[in-house]
């Protein structure tokens, strides 16, 4: 039976988020039975408690099945913890809470490569990942990527914010990107790797809109760069071994039917997938609300079209599902926000998502401990964000900060992006000490 994740169940999968309260998420994935994965794909729901029918009232309970597409698919139902923003597993050292095996992801590293720490000057509160290289599809030039919430400190569009509240944006003060050895003098010159350049911005809960990308680029100075190393993952030499391309939106539609050994690179856990630790999807088109900042306070937002992911025990490496053999802690902590989710895709390493958050049922009790892990697709990202992957045969070209151009107008925009004088100008939030009209 084919799993493929079609547009009619991520629709589907919106209009339940949006209109379907008191639940933490939806998303498709395999159908459980009494601990047995059925083979069978179901839109599953994510609730904080598991009640008996008895105990609910008759606006609480669920559909047993939906007809969608012309198809009958029935529905789970299963416990899940509050979902949140990256900001003891059974893995020795695998997962650990900025332990030994991420000693290298938070240490100065010249040139750059995905996998390493790194933050942002007007978010300096923040440290997360960069996830890795990639290039800019309208300019050429190789740059960063990583989580709009690891450097930028309000990623919401100015339509969406309080014009008369705190004003924040990427020209005033300059938003330099920063990667160095953790702790004592960090926001100095030579730790500089650049400057933010854009991000997409995202939409209040509240909006009735919702959101698919938590993601944002920087410029790489040219000094930072290798094109022999910056493809690199710390810790996966060994299975990234060159440059990585995207995923397609199909190979990543039909990941429950693949069913690929996973890898990630972070800040706070360190390199992950492969025999010691593997990682698996368990869900595609998850949809769920989640917390962002919003100038002084956390407004929530409702993200969609994410992969979820999880440890299986060492002992079943080949799960697919967290409720059949039990699941590992922590495949994401805090700090890990940005990484690459790379999967081995027919025998082809490549990029399938940029990790943004964890959740699910309490796990070792922990500081920022986390049963699954949340990715926002690549395919998403990249065609927001305007990017691709960075190829072998691409010239090295980096963005030229000298020529950046900010242009205001008047009041809040709903606009990611806008043409002015023939040339793009992305939304990098509201200001008070520029006037340059567009």
């Amino acid at each position: 039976m084919s799993l493929e994740l079609t547009q009619e169940i991520k629709d589907n999968i919106r209009e339940i988020a949006l209109r379907t309260p008191n639940i933490v998420s939806v998303g498709y994935g395999y159908k459980i039975s009494n601990g047995v994965n059925t083979g069978e794909g179901s839109i599953v729901y994510g609730v904080k408690v598991k009640k008996p029918l008895s105990e609910l009232s008759s606006e609480e309970i669920l559909p047993s099945s939906l007809y969608i597409g012309g198809s009958s698919i029935k529905t789970d139902i299963v416990e899940r913890g509050e979902i949140l923003p990256l900001v003891t597993s059974c893995n020795s050292g695998c997962g650990q809470n900025a332990g030994l095996a991420s000693v290298a992801n938070r240490s100065y590293t010249r040139p750059v490569k995905g996998g390493l720490s790194m933050t942002t000057g007007n978010n300096s509160n923040s440290v997360g990942t960069f996830g890795l290289v990639v290039k800019d599809v309208a300019t050429g030039a190789i740059v960063g990527l990583t989580n709009n919430h690891v450097s930028i400190p309000d990623a919401f569009y100015t339509s969406q914010r309080d014009l008369n509240g705190v004003i924040s944006n990427e020209h005033d003060p300059i938003d330099y990107a920063y990667q160095g050895t953790e702790g004592g003098a960090y926001f100095v010159p030579e730790n500089i790797m650049g400057r933010s350049l854009r991000y997409v911005p995202i939409y209040k809960q509240s909006s009735g809109l919702v959101n698919s990308a938590d993601a944002a680029i920087f410029s790489l100075d040219s000094n930072t760069i290798d094109p022999t190393q910056s493809w690199r993952q710390v810790g996966l030499d060994s299975v990234v071994q060159d440059h990585l391309p995207f995923a397609t939106t199909l190979e990543i539609d039909n990941l429950l039917n693949t069913n690929p050994q996973l890898y990630s690179s972070g800040r706070t856990t360190g390199p992950k997938g492969g025999a010691s630790c593997p990682l698996k999807v368990f869900e595609l088109g998850s949809a769920f609300p989640i917390s962002y900042k919003l100038q002084n306070s956390f407004t929530t937002i409702i993200m969609e079209n994410v992969i979820s992911y999880f440890k299986p025990p060492l002992e079943h490496p080949e799960a697919s599902h967290p409720n059949t053999f039990g699941y590992c802690c922590n495949p994401v902590r805090g700090g890990d926000s940005g990484s690459a989710l790379i999967a081995d895709i027919n025998g082809t390493i490549k990029v399938i998502g940029l990790v943004f958050a964890g959740g699910g049922p309490n796990c070792d009790g922990g500081p920022n401990s986390y049963a699954f892990g949340y990715a926002c697709r690549i395919d998403e990202v990249a065609s927001q964000l305007g990017i691709t992957s960075w190829g072998k045969a691409d010239v090295i070209k980096v963005v030229n900060t000298n020529t950046i151009e900010y242009v205001t107008q008047l009041g809040g925009s709903s606009d990611k992006n806008k043409i002015c004088n023939g040339k793009t100008h992305w939304q990098v939030g509201l200001t008070n000490t520029l006037n340059n009209p567009c």
